[in-house]
C-alpha cells in the first residue's frame, strides 16, 4: 500500500512537470521494461530545455498546482498527441492517435518530444535497495553461477549420474545436467542462492539500467531532503529535492538521447496511464 509521503511526492513531482509545460503526464506509468513503473511520467514539446527553467517551486505554489486528480488538467484543452500525428501525417482527423503509425511517422513525430521519469524516493532505505552496485552485483552473481557449475561437474557424476541429459552434444562429458530433480541438499541450495542473486542483478540495479539504456530524455529522482547525497546521484540522473513544502532541481538531468521508438512507447504509455485513472 502506498504511502502518503510517497504519493505526496508524486503530485509534487507532477506539479514540476506542469510547471515546465508538459504536454501529458501521469502516475504509475510502465516503461519499456517488463515489470517496472515510472512513479510520474510525461513529455514535452521541444529540446527539454524548459525543465531547467523553474529551478524552484514555492509551497504557495506548489499548493495551487496540487489540485485532486479529477481536476487536474494533467493536458491542454487541445490533444497534443493527436496534434503530433496530424503534423507528421500519421493519420487522418478521424484516427485513433494510439494506432501505431510506421516507423518513418514515428521519426518524425519523436523528433520533437523530450520524454521525462520520475521515481520517488521517502526513505534511504528505498532508494539504496535500488542503488546497488552493478559491478558488485554482477560479481556476486558471477561466483555463484562457478560454484554451481563447480557442484555439476564434481558432485552430480558421482552421486546422481542418473541426471545427466545424454545425445545433447557430440561428448558425453559435454551434456548437461537435469539439476531441478537434484536431491543433494548442497545442489539445491546453491541453485536457490544462484536464483536469487540472477534475481538481484535483473531488479536491483534500476537506476543504473534505466540511464544506460535510455528509457527517457530525462531521468529523475524526486527526494525529501536527507534522502539522497550529492555523491550519491545516479549516473545521468537528476535530483528534485522537497525540503519545507518547497521543491528545488538540485541537479539538473543529463540529455539521454532516448530512441524515437523508446520515446513513442513513454508517450503511449503516459496516454494509457492517464485514461486508467481519468
Amino acid at each position: 500500500m502506498e504511502s502518503a509521503e510517497h504519493a505526496e511526492l508524486k503530485r509534487v513531482a507532477s506539479a514540476w512537470l506542469r510547471v515546465v509545460d508538459a504536454c501529458g503526464l501521469a502516475t504509475e506509468v510502465r516503461t519499456a521494461i517488463p515489470l517496472w513503473r515510472a512513479d510520474v511520467a510525461g513529455w514535452l514539446c521541444g529540446d527539454g530545455e524548459s525543465i531547467a527553467s523553474r529551478e524552484r517551486l514555492s509551497r504557495r505554489e506548489l499548493e495551487e498546482l496540487q489540485t485532486p486528480p479529477s481536476a487536474a488538467a494533467l493536458w491542454q484543452d487541445h490533444d497534443p498527441l493527436r496534434r503530433l500525428h496530424l503534423q507528421a501525417g500519421a493519420v487522418d482527423l478521424f484516427g485513433d492517435p494510439c494506432d501505431a503509425p510506421d516507423r518513418a511517422a514515428v521519426q518524425r513525430m519523436m523528433s520533437g518530444v523530450t520524454t521525462v521519469l520520475v521515481e520517488c524516493k521517502v526513505s534511504r532505505a528505498d532508494f539504496l535497495s535500488d542503488r546497488d552496485d552493478l559491478e558488485r552485483a554482477a560479481n556476486e552473481h558471477r561466483r555463484l553461477r562457478e560454484r554451481l557449475d563447480r557442484m555439476h561437474r564434481e558432485l552430480l557424476p558421482r552421486w546422481e549420474p542418473h541426471l545427466q541429459r545424454r545425445g545433447e552434444s557430440l561428448f558425453n562429458e559435454t551434456d548437461g545436467w537435469d539439476t531441478d530433480r537434484s536431491r543433494l541438499q548442497s545442489v539445491r541450495e546453491a541453485r536457490r542462492d544462484e536464483r536469487l542473486a540472477r534475481l538481484a542483478l535483473q531488479g536491483r540495479v534500476k537506476f543504473d539500467r534505466m540511464a544506460r539504456w535510455r528509457l527517457a530524455d530525462r531521468l529523475f529522482l524526486c527526494c525529501t531532503t536527507g534522502v539522497v547525497q550529492a555523491s550519491e546521484i545516479p549516473a545521468g540522473w537528476g535530483l528534485l529535492e522537497v525540503t519545507r513544502g518547497a521543491l528545488r532541481l538540485r541537479r539538473a538531468a543529463a540529455p539521454l538521447a532516448s530512441p524515437a521508438l523508446r520515446r513513442w512507447r513513454t508517450v503511449l504509455a503516459v496516454q494509457r496511464a492517464r485514461g486508467r485513472t481519468a
